[in-house]
Protein backbone atom coordinates (compact mmCIF):
# COMPACT_ATOMS: atom_id res chain seq x y z
CA UNK A 1 0.00 0.00 0.00
CA UNK A 2 1.47 3.36 -1.06
CA UNK A 3 1.63 6.43 1.17
CA UNK A 4 -1.22 8.00 -0.81
CA UNK A 5 -3.38 4.87 -0.36
CA UNK A 6 -2.65 4.81 3.37
CA UNK A 7 -3.66 8.48 3.65
CA UNK A 8 -6.90 7.83 1.75
CA UNK A 9 -7.70 4.87 4.02
CA UNK A 10 -7.08 6.96 7.12
CA UNK A 11 -9.27 9.75 5.76
CA UNK A 12 -12.03 7.26 4.99
CA UNK A 13 -11.85 5.85 8.51
CA UNK A 14 -12.01 9.33 9.97
CA UNK A 15 -15.13 10.00 7.87
CA UNK A 16 -16.78 6.82 9.10
CA UNK A 17 -15.88 7.61 12.68
CA UNK A 18 -17.39 11.09 12.28
CA UNK A 19 -20.60 9.56 10.87
CA UNK A 20 -20.91 7.17 13.81
CA UNK A 21 -20.28 9.96 16.33
CA UNK A 22 -22.90 12.12 14.61
CA UNK A 23 -25.48 9.31 14.80
CA UNK A 24 -24.73 8.76 18.49
CA UNK A 25 -25.05 12.48 19.21
CA UNK A 26 -28.28 12.68 17.24
CA UNK A 27 -29.67 9.80 19.27
CA UNK A 28 -28.83 11.55 22.54
CA UNK A 29 -30.39 14.83 21.37
CA UNK A 30 -33.61 13.18 20.23
CA UNK A 31 -33.88 11.15 23.42
CA UNK A 32 -33.37 14.31 25.47
CA UNK A 33 -36.10 16.15 23.57
CA UNK A 34 -38.61 13.31 23.81
CA UNK A 35 -37.96 12.98 27.54
CA UNK A 36 -39.14 16.57 27.94
CA UNK A 37 -42.34 15.98 26.05
CA UNK A 38 -45.57 14.74 27.54
CA UNK A 39 -48.55 13.09 25.98
CA UNK A 40 -50.01 9.69 25.08
CA UNK A 41 -47.71 9.22 22.09
CA UNK A 42 -44.52 10.15 23.92
CA UNK A 43 -43.24 6.61 24.52
CA UNK A 44 -44.18 5.45 21.03
CA UNK A 45 -42.33 8.34 19.37
CA UNK A 46 -39.27 7.87 21.58
CA UNK A 47 -39.09 4.14 20.84
CA UNK A 48 -39.53 4.70 17.12
CA UNK A 49 -36.78 7.31 16.90
CA UNK A 50 -34.51 5.18 19.08
CA UNK A 51 -34.97 2.16 16.82
CA UNK A 52 -34.39 4.20 13.66
CA UNK A 53 -31.07 5.51 14.96
CA UNK A 54 -29.96 2.06 16.06
CA UNK A 55 -30.87 0.56 12.69
CA UNK A 56 -28.81 3.20 10.92
CA UNK A 57 -25.85 2.59 13.25
CA UNK A 58 -26.18 -1.16 12.71
CA UNK A 59 -26.16 -0.65 8.96
CA UNK A 60 -22.96 1.37 9.24
CA UNK A 61 -21.29 -1.36 11.29
CA UNK A 62 -22.37 -4.14 8.92
CA UNK A 63 -20.61 -2.37 6.05
CA UNK A 64 -17.31 -2.03 7.92
CA UNK A 65 -14.38 -4.43 8.14
CA UNK A 66 -13.76 -5.81 11.64
CA UNK A 67 -10.52 -3.83 11.88
CA UNK A 68 -12.41 -0.63 11.06
CA UNK A 69 -15.04 -1.35 13.70
CA UNK A 70 -12.21 -1.91 16.19
CA UNK A 71 -10.69 1.45 15.21
CA UNK A 72 -13.98 3.22 15.83
CA UNK A 73 -14.53 1.47 19.17
CA UNK A 74 -11.03 2.54 20.22
CA UNK A 75 -11.83 6.17 19.47
CA UNK A 76 -15.13 6.38 21.38
CA UNK A 77 -15.68 7.19 25.08
CA UNK A 78 -16.79 4.23 27.18
CA UNK A 79 -20.58 4.80 27.12
CA UNK A 80 -20.67 5.27 23.35
CA UNK A 81 -18.31 2.34 22.87
CA UNK A 82 -20.60 0.01 24.77
CA UNK A 83 -23.66 1.30 22.93
CA UNK A 84 -21.98 0.51 19.63
CA UNK A 85 -20.65 -2.83 20.87
CA UNK A 86 -24.19 -4.02 21.60
CA UNK A 87 -25.01 -3.48 17.91
CA UNK A 88 -22.18 -5.66 16.60
CA UNK A 89 -23.47 -8.96 15.25
CA UNK A 90 -22.52 -11.91 17.44
CA UNK A 91 -20.62 -13.75 14.72
CA UNK A 92 -18.19 -10.81 14.48
CA UNK A 93 -17.46 -10.41 18.20
CA UNK A 94 -14.40 -12.66 18.18
CA UNK A 95 -12.71 -10.98 15.21
CA UNK A 96 -13.20 -7.53 16.70
CA UNK A 97 -12.04 -8.54 20.18
CA UNK A 98 -8.75 -9.66 18.63
CA UNK A 99 -8.33 -6.35 16.81
CA UNK A 100 -8.77 -3.91 19.71
CA UNK A 101 -6.17 -2.99 22.31
CA UNK A 102 -5.92 -4.83 25.63
CA UNK A 103 -7.54 -1.99 27.60
CA UNK A 104 -10.50 -1.65 25.23
CA UNK A 105 -10.90 -5.43 25.01
CA UNK A 106 -11.21 -5.53 28.79
CA UNK A 107 -14.16 -3.10 28.73
CA UNK A 108 -15.90 -5.04 25.95
CA UNK A 109 -15.46 -8.41 27.66
CA UNK A 110 -16.79 -6.94 30.92
CA UNK A 111 -19.96 -5.98 29.03
CA UNK A 112 -20.55 -9.53 27.72
CA UNK A 113 -22.19 -12.41 29.56
CA UNK A 114 -20.71 -15.93 29.60
CA UNK A 115 -22.96 -17.12 26.78
CA UNK A 116 -21.79 -14.30 24.50
CA UNK A 117 -18.14 -14.93 25.36
CA UNK A 118 -18.43 -18.65 24.63
CA UNK A 119 -20.17 -18.00 21.31
CA UNK A 120 -17.43 -15.57 20.27
CA UNK A 121 -14.61 -17.85 21.37
CA UNK A 122 -15.98 -20.89 19.55
CA UNK A 123 -15.50 -19.05 16.23
CA UNK A 124 -11.75 -18.67 16.86
CA UNK A 125 -8.77 -20.76 15.88
CA UNK A 126 -6.50 -22.27 18.54
CA UNK A 127 -3.88 -19.52 18.31
CA UNK A 128 -6.57 -16.84 18.57
CA UNK A 129 -8.09 -18.56 21.59
CA UNK A 130 -4.68 -18.60 23.25
CA UNK A 131 -4.44 -14.83 22.71
CA UNK A 132 -7.82 -14.23 24.30
CA UNK A 133 -7.95 -16.89 27.02
CA UNK A 134 -5.93 -14.99 29.69
CA UNK A 135 -8.55 -12.22 29.64
CA UNK A 136 -11.62 -14.44 29.90
CA UNK A 137 -13.30 -15.49 33.16
CA UNK A 138 -11.90 -18.78 34.42
CA UNK A 139 -15.23 -20.62 34.23
CA UNK A 140 -15.64 -19.53 30.59
CA UNK A 141 -12.15 -20.81 29.72
CA UNK A 142 -12.88 -24.12 31.47
CA UNK A 143 -16.17 -24.61 29.62
CA UNK A 144 -14.55 -23.63 26.34
CA UNK A 145 -11.67 -26.08 26.76
CA UNK A 146 -14.18 -28.84 27.53
CA UNK A 147 -16.00 -28.09 24.28
CA UNK A 148 -12.86 -28.35 22.11
CA UNK A 149 -11.75 -31.56 20.48
CA UNK A 150 -8.50 -33.14 21.64
CA UNK A 151 -6.35 -31.61 18.92
CA UNK A 152 -7.70 -28.10 19.42
CA UNK A 153 -7.34 -28.40 23.19
CA UNK A 154 -3.70 -29.44 22.90
CA UNK A 155 -3.01 -26.62 20.47
CA UNK A 156 -4.45 -24.03 22.83
CA UNK A 157 -2.47 -25.42 25.75
CA UNK A 158 0.69 -25.42 23.62
CA UNK A 159 0.24 -21.78 22.59
CA UNK A 160 -0.50 -20.75 26.19
CA UNK A 161 2.73 -22.35 27.40
CA UNK A 162 4.93 -19.74 25.68
CA UNK A 163 5.72 -16.18 26.74
CA UNK A 164 4.26 -13.42 24.59
CA UNK A 165 7.71 -12.51 23.24
CA UNK A 166 8.37 -16.04 21.96
CA UNK A 167 7.60 -17.45 18.52
CA UNK A 168 5.33 -20.11 20.05
CA UNK A 169 2.92 -17.43 21.28
CA UNK A 170 2.57 -16.02 17.76
CA UNK A 171 2.38 -19.19 15.68
CA UNK A 172 -0.89 -20.43 14.24
CA UNK A 173 -1.95 -23.94 13.33
CA UNK A 174 -3.87 -23.35 10.10
CA UNK A 175 -1.58 -24.64 7.34
CA UNK A 176 -1.57 -26.99 4.38
CA UNK A 177 0.77 -29.99 4.45
CA UNK A 178 1.63 -32.34 1.57
CA UNK A 179 3.93 -35.31 0.85
CA UNK A 180 7.02 -35.12 -1.33
CA UNK A 181 6.27 -38.29 -3.33
CA UNK A 182 3.05 -37.05 -4.96
CA UNK A 183 2.57 -35.17 -8.21
CA UNK A 184 1.52 -31.55 -8.52
CA UNK A 185 -1.76 -32.74 -10.03
CA UNK A 186 -2.54 -34.64 -6.82
CA UNK A 187 -1.73 -31.51 -4.79
CA UNK A 188 -3.99 -29.37 -6.98
CA UNK A 189 -6.89 -31.83 -6.61
CA UNK A 190 -6.38 -31.79 -2.84
CA UNK A 191 -6.44 -27.99 -2.71
CA UNK A 192 -9.62 -27.85 -4.76
CA UNK A 193 -11.39 -29.93 -2.11
CA UNK A 194 -10.63 -27.35 0.57
CA UNK A 195 -13.20 -24.67 1.27
CA UNK A 196 -10.47 -22.03 1.32
CA UNK A 197 -6.76 -21.66 1.96
CA UNK A 198 -5.52 -20.28 5.29
CA UNK A 199 -4.64 -16.60 5.11
CA UNK A 200 -1.16 -15.71 3.88
CA UNK A 201 -0.63 -19.10 2.26
CA UNK A 202 2.26 -18.48 -0.11
CA UNK A 203 3.74 -21.94 0.33
CA UNK A 204 2.72 -25.49 1.25
CA UNK A 205 4.66 -27.42 3.87
CA UNK A 206 6.15 -30.74 2.82
CA UNK A 207 6.28 -33.33 5.62
CA UNK A 208 6.94 -37.05 5.90
CA UNK A 209 4.59 -39.55 7.53
CA UNK A 210 5.88 -38.63 10.99
CA UNK A 211 5.27 -34.92 10.44
CA UNK A 212 8.96 -34.04 10.01
CA UNK A 213 9.41 -30.96 7.82
CA UNK A 214 11.19 -31.83 4.57
CA UNK A 215 10.79 -28.52 2.74
CA UNK A 216 8.24 -26.13 1.26
CA UNK A 217 6.52 -25.86 -2.10
CA UNK A 218 5.89 -22.22 -3.09
CA UNK A 219 2.44 -21.71 -4.60
CA UNK A 220 3.97 -20.02 -7.65
CA UNK A 221 5.96 -23.17 -8.45
CA UNK A 222 2.84 -25.27 -8.07
CA UNK A 223 0.94 -23.12 -10.57
CA UNK A 224 3.51 -22.71 -13.34
CA UNK A 225 5.00 -26.21 -13.55
CA UNK A 226 3.90 -29.40 -15.31
CA UNK A 227 1.22 -31.13 -13.18
CA UNK A 228 2.99 -34.45 -13.78
CA UNK A 229 6.10 -33.34 -11.89
CA UNK A 230 6.61 -34.55 -8.33
CA UNK A 231 6.69 -32.30 -5.29
CA UNK A 232 10.18 -33.59 -4.44
CA UNK A 233 11.53 -32.21 -7.72
CA UNK A 234 10.30 -28.67 -7.09
CA UNK A 235 10.21 -28.14 -3.34
CA UNK A 236 12.75 -25.94 -1.55
CA UNK A 237 14.55 -27.86 1.19
CA UNK A 238 16.60 -24.92 2.50
CA UNK A 239 13.62 -23.02 3.87
CA UNK A 240 13.81 -20.58 6.79
CA UNK A 241 12.17 -22.13 9.86
CA UNK A 242 11.81 -21.21 13.53
CA UNK A 243 11.62 -22.94 16.89
CA UNK A 244 8.74 -22.04 19.24
CA UNK A 245 11.03 -20.81 22.02
CA UNK A 246 12.92 -18.38 19.77
CA UNK A 247 12.63 -14.65 20.36
CA UNK A 248 9.76 -13.10 18.39
CA UNK A 249 11.79 -9.96 17.68
CA UNK A 250 14.52 -12.04 16.04
CA UNK A 251 11.87 -13.78 13.96
CA UNK A 252 10.48 -10.41 12.88
CA UNK A 253 13.92 -9.33 11.71
CA UNK A 254 14.27 -12.57 9.74
CA UNK A 255 10.88 -11.97 8.10
CA UNK A 256 12.08 -8.57 6.96
CA UNK A 257 15.52 -9.77 5.91
CA UNK A 258 14.23 -12.68 3.81
CA UNK A 259 11.00 -10.96 2.69
CA UNK A 260 8.87 -13.76 4.15
CA UNK A 261 5.08 -14.05 4.13
CA UNK A 262 4.91 -17.28 6.09
CA UNK A 263 7.40 -19.70 7.65
CA UNK A 264 7.23 -23.08 9.40
CA UNK A 265 7.70 -23.57 13.14
CA UNK A 266 9.31 -26.88 14.12
CA UNK A 267 10.14 -28.57 17.41
CA UNK A 268 13.61 -29.78 18.43
CA UNK A 269 13.13 -32.95 16.38
CA UNK A 270 12.21 -31.06 13.22
CA UNK A 271 8.50 -31.89 13.46
CA UNK A 272 6.18 -29.25 12.01
CA UNK A 273 4.03 -27.83 14.82
CA UNK A 274 2.79 -24.51 13.41
CA UNK A 275 3.63 -21.56 11.25
CA UNK A 276 4.35 -17.85 11.52
CA UNK A 277 2.69 -15.36 9.19
CA UNK A 278 3.55 -11.80 8.35
CA UNK A 279 0.38 -10.42 9.95
CA UNK A 280 1.30 -11.86 13.36
CA UNK A 281 4.92 -10.77 13.04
Amino acid sequence: MTEVEVKKTQESLQDRLAQVIELLQRQRVVEDLTHRQEGPNHDRVENLVHRQNLVELQRKLDDLHSADVAYILEALPLDDRLTLWQLVKADRDGDILLEVSDSVRETLIADMDDHELLAAAKEMDADELADLAPELPRDVVHELMEALDTQQRERVRSALSYDEDQVGALMDFEMVTIREDVSLEVVLRYLRRLKELPGHTDKLFVVDYEGILKGVLPIKRLLVNDPEKRVADLMASDTVSFHPDEDAYDAAQAFERYDLISAPVVDKNGKLIGRLTIDEI
